[in-house]
Order: C-alpha cells, then structure tokens, then sequence
C-alpha cells in the first residue's frame, strides 16, 4: 500500500499501536497489588504452619481484587515481627470465610487468633494505615448475594477490633480533602432507591467528613468506580454507570472545603450507547471520561453501523471537558487502535467500511489509507498472509488481519519504508 510522498513525510514519525483484549474488566480500583516477601527458608514452614492449623477441608481463597496471593504478611502492628494474615473457606458451617493471623516467632510461626467474615466470598483485602498510628490496618469487604459489607480491623497486642462497619458497593482509599492523611469513601447503591457517597476520616474514630445523598439511583448498576487524579492538581471519584445492558453515563466528584461537589453530572454530555470505563488512558496520571464519537462523515448513518471511535476527555476544573486523545475500540473487545497525536484532527473511516468485514482507516483531509482491519476465512487468509498482511487476531472461525505499512520517498531519492509498531499478546498463526 503506498502512500502520496507528501502526506507521508507528515506521517512517518507517526506511530500507531493495536493490542489485542482479553476481556473487560468493568470495575477497576488503584490498589496495591500484595505479595508474600520472600522468605526463603521461613516460606516453607509459613505454608506447613497455615496448613496445619487450617481446619481439616478448608482451603485458603483470594480476594477478588488481587489475583497474586492468599496469603498477606506485613509487621501488621509496627512491632518489628511479622504478622500473616490469610483467610480461608469451611464447608457445612453458617460462618463460610475465616480469617487467621499468624505470628513470626524464632521457632516458627504460631497462630495468633481467628476471626469469622460476615459473608460467602471474599471481595477484597487492603492492608493501609487509616489510622495514623503507624500500624496496617486490615480492610476487607465481604458479600452475601447481591449484599456487601465492608470492615476495618485493627490489630494490636495480639487482639483484632472492627473498628467501622458498613455496607457498601465500591470503596476507595484516596486523600480526597488534600490534607495528607489517607481517607476512606464508601460509596452505596441501591437500584431505584439511593445512591450515596460517604467520605470517612479517622480522629478518634472514623469521622464523616461529608455525604452526598442527592444522587440519581434510576440507573443499572455501577460497572466502574474508580478515584485519583482527575486535574493536574486534584483527586476525584469517577463513577461509570450503566443505564442498561448498553448504555451508560459518567459522573465525577470531588471534595473542595471538606465538602464533596458533584463537578460533571450524569447528563448527556457524557451519555454514550456503548459502556467505556473511565480510566488514565493517555497514562498522563489523570483520569479521562470515554465518549462514543462517530467518525467524521459517519454522522447521518444508522447508528448500528457506525464503527464509533472512542474519544477521552478531561475535566478542566470548571464545569467542562476538554478533548485528549481518541482511539479505535473493537466493540466485541478483539483489539483496539490507538492513533498518534499527529492523526487524531483528520483520522477517520472510509464511510465503505463494514464492521466485522473490513475497516479502512484515512486521513479525512487527503482521503489516504493509513491503515487497514479486515476479516479472512482460512481460505482467504492464506493468500492475504503473503500480501502484506499481519495477524492481528482470531474469533470463531474468523482470521483477523492488519495492514499499515508506510513507504516514503526521502528527500534524497531513496525508498525507506516505515513500518508502524505493532504489539500483539498470544497470537499464534
């Protein structure tokens, strides 16, 4: 595929880059990710301790919000010996989940109580200093069906206390009133009912910093929450929410004076037909809202037929968005595109593509290819493998392809071709 000289010497530094998804994660949270320290020749007698001391039948589980370990040990009460904490499924009991705390001692580690979870699985494990003690505590959220609790422990001397209990949907862990001391906001939804957002701070026990309960609960569920920084110099929450099983809007709310402020509503500036999770997608460390955008010249199609774009957007720290950066999101999660800087003001859909078939991406102003996603049988694919195509990913018994290579013509007279970076996960032909 060749392309005008001039229009490549705009493009050549350009770059654009696919992946393919494995999946969607429809909730996501900034946690730490928490692994077992290396132990060397105290690991094996820290898995020989837990397995002895587990009931007969039991097994350990892991939080949902961490697939690297069951197993947390940290110096949990800031006393220079180490603490494990595990948690574990029993069978044929009314009390399913356990907790256990073990202690380092020089003989081996010994146990140093257990505790019962309020709840049949386990959602979550964080290990912070909400306190300002010094000392870790435990956070854990716990459900039972479609009710979820969370709790906060504190350990010391030997002895657990739950010290806050609450049921919740999300929890977040941020600093959202800027003071340097880590707070805690619960949000809580019930369809139809309420939605809540509680912001806790510890001063002799956790104290509400502030409440929203003026929010729209006439929606689906949330199917991302998620907090940071949503302004060069400001926290926030962002709340994703799904209308039905396709479409969603976006609220975002920060805290100012202690006070939590609703600063993007859930109206149609940001309502979309497609779910988008809101996330930091330029990796800037500021979180932009996802929008649906039909290409230019897409706009007076059907809807159903429209290969929308997903475009990103900031909060400017007023009452409005600003345009960050767009890419192309298979909406069956297959790959997504994502295009240079240099691309984004004049990057479009050829209006003869068809999705699930074939997708050719120009440049609106000069109408030239700059790249291609098509669709092959094993038939096909065979001969187009040979003819400039690269394996871009496979569905059922669908091969698909991409083809975005650039030749340009120096200003010396020699042919350097330019190839576009391409990253690819798993993918065998």
């Amino acid at each position: 595929m060749k392309l005008n000289t001039h229009v490549l010497k705009r493009l050549a530094a350009a770059a654009l880059s696919l992946s393919v998804l494995s999946g969607c994660t429809f909730i996501s949270d900034p946690v730490s990710r928490m692994k077992v320290p290396d132990l060397s020749a105290d690991k094996a007698s820290l898995m020989t301790a837990i397995n002895s001391l587990i009931p007969a039948g039991s097994s350990l589980i892991r939080p949902t919000n961490n697939n690297d370990s069951s197993i947390f040990t940290e110096d949990l009460d800031n006393d220079g010996t180490l603490e494990t904490l595990v948690f574990y499924l029993t069978s044929n009991e009314a009390v399913l989940i356990h907790g256990m705390i073990l202690e380092k001692q020089e003989d081996g580690w010994v146990k140093k109580l257990d505790f019962d979870g309020d709840g049949t699985q386990l959602d979550s494990v964080d290990l912070r200093d909400l306190t300002g003690d010094g000392k870790l505590n435990i956070i854990t959220g716990y459900s039972r069906g479609e009710e979820k609790g969370m709790v906060v422990y504190n350990y010391s001397g030997g002895e657990l206390e739950e010290v806050l209990t609450e049921p919740y949907t999300k929890y977040l862990l941020d600093d959202l009133n800027e003071d340097g001391i880590e707070d805690l906001t619960i949000v809580y939804f019930k369809r139809n009912e309420f939605a809540t957002i509680t912001t806790y701070q510890y001063n002799d026990g956790f104290k509400v910093l502030d409440k929203l309960e003026d929010l729209d609960p006439y929606f689906s569920n949330y199917y991302n929450i998620v907090s940071g920084k949503v302004a060069e110099n400001k926290e926030g929450i962002v709340l994703d929410s799904a209308v039905d099983s396709r479409s969603a809007y976006t609220t975002m709310v920060v805290m100012e004076n202690s006070k939590l402020r609703v600063v993007i509503p859930g109206d149609a500036r940001t309502f979309k037909d497609r779910k988008i999770v809101s996330e930091d997608i330029d990796e800037d460390g500021i979180i932009e809202i996802g929008l649906l955008e039909p290409p230019k010249g897409w706009e007076y199609f059907d809807p159903e037929t429209i290969p929308y774009f997903n475009s990103y957007y900031k909060w400017d720290g007023k009452d409005g968005l600003t345009f960050s950066t767009k890419k192309y999101h298979d909406p069956s999660g297959r790959f997504t595109i994502d295009f240079s800087p240099e691309w984004l003001e004049n990057i479009t859909v050829d209006t003869k593509s068809v999705q699930d078939k074939s997708l050719k991406f120009i440049m609106s102003d000069t109408g030239e290819t700059v790249a291609e996603v098509s669709f092959f049988t094993e038939e096909e694919w065979s001969k187009a493998k040979n003819s400039g195509w690269d394996l871009l990913g496979r569905d059922m018994d669908k091969i698909i392809g991409y083809r975005g290579e650039l030749e340009q013509s120096t200003s010396w007279g020699d042919n350097d071709k330019i190839t576009a970076p391409i990253e690819r996960k798993g993918l065998d032909e």
